[in-house]
């Protein structure tokens, strides 16, 4: 599968916040199927990087779970695959834009961010 590009990072909108926790997801056409579970690498307003064994294609779209601080539970956001590289021991780098479609959902990625950040960078 071809690598898509990395976009430069002024393409980004907002400052990505390193985060080391798990995110759960079901790759495209997976339905039923168990979940998996990848190393999450950062997170933005807009979007995450995590690791994959999956191979996932720039443009899929799935469903995943994130476990933020302020979170009761798993927060469900739709997720498209902006870019994919190969990262360590076989596995992908995945960078993924979100549709939280909700703003309570939205609050709470931004309040996850926001705790992540320098003082100057979340100004």
């Amino acid at each position: 599968m071809p690598d898509s590009p990395e976009p430069p990072p002024e393409q980004r909108r907002s400052p990505r916040a390193p985060y080391h926790l798990i995110v759960r997801y079901r790759p495209p056409g997976a339905r039923g199927a168990a979940w998996l579970a990848s190393p999450l690498r950062d997170l933005s307003s807009g979007g995450a990087r995590f690791l994959s064994e999956h191979p996932f294609a720039a443009g899929d779209a799935f469903d995943i779970q994130l476990l933020l601080p302020a979170a009761p539970q798993p927060v469900w956001v739709m997720a498209r695959v902006a870019w994919t590289k190969p990262a360590v021991m076989g596995m992908r780098e995945v960078g993924v834009t979100f549709d939280a479609g909700d703003a309570s959902i939205q609050r709470l990625i931004d309040d996850a961010v926001a705790r992540k950040l320098p003082d100057e960078e979340a100004a």
